[in-house]
């Protein structure tokens, strides 16, 4: 057995816990005999740090903060121990024998890459096979299996899907930072090639990509085309500088491709003219960008890129191994192992729940989301069942969970005449019945057992009706609790919604209240027994508390609010008392993080509203955000000194538990099911609803930096030991069976 691994595989992560946990799953079962795994960590603020737990065998990398796709592989580089390395991205997964595929491709000495086939998810069509790309830097990544590559095209592989001689790599530099995204791995083949490597390509090696939406890859227009295009022109001037149509033709027929490519679809009024503008701009500003680099590489400072070490010249500061290189694990896997299964009696879940989206946000999305990845990391099967964007009916995997999206059921098909100032009550019926159907449809192909959904919207009404299998429903704010807060009046459309959630109570097999305030209050208000009601806390992702950030900001207090803007989340009790706030502490500054509504008592813009009572000298010190990715949020959360949310009702409380998480003191009113999230001077404050005098005295003292970490910590202590995801799932699951 060789001291070091014949091959290092190299995966880059920031933010994608559940898929990053299926992809080392995939390279944990490998048939390869001597194999390291290096991961190379965001700085990730998600999960991503207890997924790295369950696989003590790995290296881990951390990142101090995101440089680029190419600075984070060659991090794994200057890591590797192996002759080989190899690389995949955090959202794919790898055949069994994919390590063995591309190890059987270096015959010979003069091979510096191999790499294999990519396909899409559900292996339905391909991502890569056999490309090559030109002198232009136009790729064409599918070809025929057979096909070699001609005078002036070079052999290429996909990312996710390569690997290459650890001494090549070396001799080469490796990846070239300027390529953050895009053409990073084709540069690479490029200058490997030119250096008298060949690149071969081993299609049995294969792998499957679930191409995840990540800072450049959104949805097929909303992408960056500046960074693309710009790259495709330096590519071009970087590799082939000596060439006089690298700095002509070359560089306008790649403009000019990328221009063309998008008429078709705007003919096909597949997008706006809006779009193909704003598509247009970036292309040229991108051309404009790559052709100034490639000059400069060429020209100003041809000497100093010429021959750069992209991988020693990173700074020991920027990252940091968990293990000492020379201690660093080795995978030796036996032949004959085989898989555990966590669970030797696995549960098949299905959860109803309107929204469910990769960024939720919050709500009953956010925690049907932290069930089904919990479920399914205990190695039980989870189907969700939610509601269309587009209007079409589609299944697909989440990572490990079948998410089907439904079409509300067309309520004439029933005969069922509501009149159509009743909106609400069709909405409620049309997407139950939908659901009731998808359900028995899972009970009789996948055989699940046992369905839950949120009482929000009655959305297991007719689940609850028609019973194909025990049902729980999870207690959220009902709706005469919604309606006394929004002060909104008693029609018959709402009557009859508010009959439908009571109906679904009644008949459902099991309740599980999020707080014991809103199980009381639904309790009494729907006339519910006792005994079918459990109570059982949310529960979160907290963040490695490597990643906290207790120091001060400065000489600046910054205070964030998060939620949208309107009465029942409390945001103008923060406005009255921001005065008092200021006169005291003249460098706190308040970030407003929420969507703008036209809930204000005119009508109109809540936010205007706001300004407009308050006096302009304070505008200053205040700034607004709309709504964020859920990413962006944690970054306001690790970010301010002090959350304050101070919400006239909460069901629960899921913002508090998430600042939380960051380790920040946390200020909420008494009411709902706040008190029993926030413990009182000792994670935060409790303070009287509407009390903005109360709500300033409290902020005002939190300017005592030793009071913030003193209940930041507690708070973060309080996440891990009560409102945790595994347990939420522990109490869950426990119900589950008692039902079954």
């Amino acid at each position: 057995m060789k001291d070091s691994p014949e091959i290092s595989v190299v995966v880059c992560t920031y933010n994608r816990a559940e898929y990053l946990d299926v992809c080392l799953l995939s390279l944990q079962r490998q048939s390869f005999a001597d194999y390291e795994i290096i991961v190379v960590n965001g700085p990730s603020t998600d999960g991503t740090a207890r997924v790295l737990k369950k696989y003590p065998g790995i290296k881990v990398i951390l990142q101090k903060e995101l440089d680029g796709l190419s600075f984070a592989r060659n991090l794994g580089i200057r890591a590797a121990k192996g002759e080989i390395v190899a690389f995949i991205d955090d959202d794919a997964v790898a055949d069994a024998k994919w390590l063995e595929r591309l190890a059987v491709g270096y015959t010979d000495s003069d091979i510096g890459g191999v790499g294999g086939l990519v396909y899409g998810p559900k292996r339905t069509h391909y991502h890569f096979d056999n490309g090559i790309i030109g002198k232009c830097g136009i790729p064409e990544p599918i070809r025929e299996p057979e096909a070699v590559a001609k005078k002036g095209e070079f052999t290429i592989l996909m990312g996710t899907n390569c690997s290459f001689r650890r001494s090549a790599l070396l001799e080469v530099g490796g990846f070239d930072p300027y390529f953050r995204y895009y053409h990073d791995e084709s540069e690479l083949c490029v200058r490997i090639t030119k250096a008298g490597y060949r690149i071969v390509y081993q299609r049995d090696a294969i792998v499957v990509h679930y191409m995840v939406e990540g800072h450049n890859r959104r949805s097929p227009y909303d992408q960056n085309w500046s960074e693309i295009v710009k790259n495709v022109i330096y590519y071009t001037m970087k590799n082939f500088g000596n060439e006089p149509l690298s700095y002509s033709a070359r560089p306008a027929y790649s403009c000019y491709w990328w221009l063309s490519h998008f008429k078709d679809d705007y003919f096909a009024r597949q997008m706006s003219f809006g779009e193909l503008m704003g598509i247009y701009k970036k292309i040229l500003g991108g051309t404009l960008k790559g052709y100034r680099d490639g000059l400069n590489f060429n020209f100003a400072s041809a000497k100093e890129e010429r021959g750069r070490d992209y991988i020693s010249e990173i700074p020991v500061e920027m990252f940091e191994i968990r293990e000492a290189l020379e201690n660093a694990s080795v995978y030796h896997v036996r032949q004959d192992s085989k898989p555990t299964d966590p669970v030797s009696d696995k549960l098949n879940i299905a959860y109803i729940s309107q929204e469910y989206s990769k960024d939720c946000g919050g709500g009953n999305c956010f925690h049907t989301r932290n069930l089904a990845r919990g479920f399914t990391e205990m190695g039980h099967e989870v189907h969700v069942i939610a509601l269309s964007e587009n209007g079409r009916a589609h299944s697909y995997m989440d990572q490990n969970v079948h998410v089907h999206k439904i079409k509300p059921y067309p309520l004439r098909s029933l005969n069922l005449d509501l009149a159509d100032d009743m909106p609400v009550s069709k909405k409620n019926i049309a997407f139950s019945y939908a659901a009731a159907l998808k359900l028995m449809e899972l009970k009789s192909r996948f055989g699940v057992q046992i369905a839950e959904a949120p009482l929000w919207d009655a959305q297991g009404f007719v689940p609850a009706l028609i019973s194909p299998v025990p049902l729980v429903i999870r207690l959220v704010t009902p709706l005469c609790k919604f309606m006394e807060i929004q002060e909104m009046d008693s029609t018959k459309d709402l009557r009859l919604a508010n009959w439908l959630e009571g109906e679904t109570l009644r008949r459902a097999d099991k309740l599980i209240a999020i707080s014991n305030n809103i199980g009381t209050l639904i309790k009494e208000h729907h006339g519910i027994g006792d005994g079918k009601i459990d109570y059982g806390p949310l529960g979160i992702e907290a963040p490695d508390r490597g990643l906290l950030k207790n120091e001060s900001n400065g000489d600046e207090l910054n205070i964030l609010y998060v939620g949208r803007l309107e009465k029942r989340k409390g945001i103008h009790t923060l406005f009255k008392a921001i005065p008092e706030i200021v006169e005291k502490i003249p460098d706190a500054r308040f970030t407003i993080v929420g969507r703008d509504t036209d809930m204000a008592p005119d009508g109109g813009s809540f936010r205007k509203y706001l300004l407009k009572n308050t006096d302009k000298k304070y505008h200053k010190f205040i700034s607004f955000t709309d709504f964020v990715s859920s990413e962006k949020l944690q970054e306001y959360y690790r970010n301010c000194d002090i959350f304050v949310a101070p919400s006239i009702y909460e069901s629960f409380g899921q913002i508090y538990i998430e600042a939380m998480a960051w380790g920040k003191p946390v200020i909420g009113c008494s009411a709902g099911g706040i008190p029993e999230v926030i413990e009182n001077r000792q994670t935060g404050f409790v303070i009287t609803p509407e009390n903005a005098s109360e709500l300033a005295e409290r902020i005002i003292s939190l300017k005592d930096h030793e009071l913030r970490t003193r209940m930041g910590m507690q708070g973060r202590k309080s996440v891990e030991e009560v409102f945790s995801i595994g347990n939420m799932v522990d109490r869950t699951c426990q119900v589950y069976r008692e039902l079954m």
